[in-house]
């Protein structure tokens, strides 16, 4: 690993958004089913849609070993052998085991926070320099999801009864994503000139400050005491 990859991993394991309040929260204070069906929902609209901001940048890529290093990880976002083993096949079933139905997720409301997350890397993906969709999508994602995954799932193990299968997506991303963070990792390798290093830590830091921003969201929808009018 380069100094570069390292230097921009060791900031990314200090960002608040990998440490954020919400993170401890949900790990350590007692949930009820409805927050954590709250969170689940919520979520959902960053899991289905990630898939979506690799196919857009992808091609943008002027790498000849992209398709081959890309196709590991689309493997495993879309099951490999079959759909029922996609991601957002396995966190729906996250969902089902939570007591919600089809029509709960269908139905929901993103967000602000949630909304914006998704607008900015669709935008980040789509139309800025390739070099910083590789920052946000590789370091900024898959290097940093174990770690908050890993609060997640103290929180579920915590206050549900849900077994292990039942969580797969989070435990799965727990290990999967260390895989995809140094397949990303090996293609940004190539890119080593200072102005490549500047657009690749850009990337990352603009999709942590966006994550920072939906935990914020989330903190405020599930902790935030409802006010009642007297």
């Amino acid at each position: 690993m380069n100094t570069f990859i390292q230097d921009l991993q060791d900031e990314i394991e200090q960002h608040v958004a990998v440490h954020h309040p919400f993170l401890k929260k949900f790990s350590t204070l007692s949930l009820s089913i409805g927050q954590i069906q709250q969170f689940g929902l919520q979520h959902y609209q960053l899991v289905k849609i990630f898939v979506n901001y690799m196919t857009i940048l992808q091609p943008r890529i002027p790498d000849p070993s992209t398709s081959t290093l890309f196709r590991h990880v689309y493997d495993d976002e879309f099951g490999q052998h079959t759909i029922f083993r996609s991601h957002p096949a396995l966190y729906r079933n996250f969902l089902k085991r939570l007591g919600l139905q089809d029509n709960d997720w269908g139905r929901i409301t993103p967000l602000p926070e949630v909304s914006r997350f998704v607008e900015l890397h669709m935008e980040i993906t789509r139309d800025e320099d390739f070099r910083i969709g590789l920052g946000a999508i590789g370091p900024g994602h898959e290097f940093s999801i174990p770690h908050m995954f890993s609060y997640l799932v103290k929180g579920i193990e915590k206050n549900t009864s849900l077994e292990p299968e039942d969580y797969e997506y989070f435990t799965f991303h727990i290990i999967q994503d260390k895989h995809h963070a140094e397949i990303f990792n090996e293609l940004i390798s190539h890119y080593n000139t200072p102005e490549d290093r500047k657009l690749i830590r850009e990337g990352a830091l603009k999709s942590l400050e966006a994550r920072r921003i939906f935990w914020n969201g989330l903190e405020k929808a599930i902790f935030s005491p409802v006010l009642t009018l007297k």
